[in-house]
C-alpha cells in the first residue's frame, strides 16, 4: 500500500523569519506585502521563537489605536508556537498539529531551527493524493484478481448445481 506522505515532499523551503528584536512596525509592513498569513520568529541563536501572524499584527493595530501605545518588539506581539512540525513527520501527524492550533501557515524546523514551512492546505492536497493512489493501488489488485481466487456462494452452488441432476437437486432443496 502506498506509504504516508511526509512534510519534506509537500513544504515550502523558504526560510524568511522575523527576528525576535525586530521593531513590530516594520514586521507589520513587511507582512502586509507578504503573501504568507504568518511568519516563524527566530531568536538571537536563530531558533524559532514564534510566529507572526496577521491577526497578531490586527491586534497589535487596535491596541496601539485604542490604547495610545505603540512601539515594541517582535518578540513583544508575537504568538507562542505549541506545535512543532519537522521534515520527517508523516502528514496525518502534521493534519492532527494543525488542529491543536489556529494557524493556517506552520514552520517546518529541525532542532528547533527553521527549514521550511507547510500550510494547511499543503497538508490536505498531500493527503488528497496519497487515498487517490490507495484507491487507484486497490482498483489495481481487484482488476488483477481472477475470480477464482475469490470464490463465492453462488459460484459453489453453481458447481453443485453442474454436478447433479434435476432429481437430485429436487432432493437437495427439497423442504423438510
Amino acid at each position: 500500500m502506498a506509504k504516508t506522505p511526509i512534510v519534506q515532499f509537500v513544504m515550502g523551503r523558504s526560510t524568511r523569519a522575523f527576528g525576535i528584536d525586530d521593531k513590530m512596525a516594520d514586521a507589520m509592513h513587511e507582512l502586509a506585502r507578504s503573501p504568507f498569513p504568518a511568519l516563524p520568529v527566530v531568536d538571537r541563536d536563530g531558533r524559532v521563537a514564534g510566529v507572526l501572524s496577521e491577526k497578531d499584527c490586527l491586534r497589535t493595530v487596535c491596541q496601539w489605536s485604542y490604547e495610545g501605545i505603540s512601539g515594541g518588539t517582535v518578540g513583544d506581539h508575537m504568538s507562542a508556537l505549541d506545535v512543532r512540525i519537522t521534515p520527517e513527520m508523516d502528514l496525518l501527524t502534521a493534519a492532527r498539529a494543525f488542529l491543536e492550533c489556529n494557524f493556517s501557515y506552520l514552520p517546518v524546523t529541525e532542532d528547533d531551527r527553521l527549514v521550511g514551512f507547510i500550510h494547511r492546505h499543503e497538508v490536505l492536497k498531500g493527503i488528497d493524493r496519497w487515498a487517490t493512489a490507495i484507491d487507484r493501488e486497490r482498483e489495481l489488485r481487484l482488476k488483477t484478481t481472477s475470480g477464482h481466487d475469490r470464490p463465492s456462494a453462488i459460484q459453489h452452488m453453481q458447481k453443485i448445481a453442474a454436478s447433479h441432476t434435476r432429481e437430485q437437486l429436487a432432493q437437495l432443496f427439497k423442504k423438510r
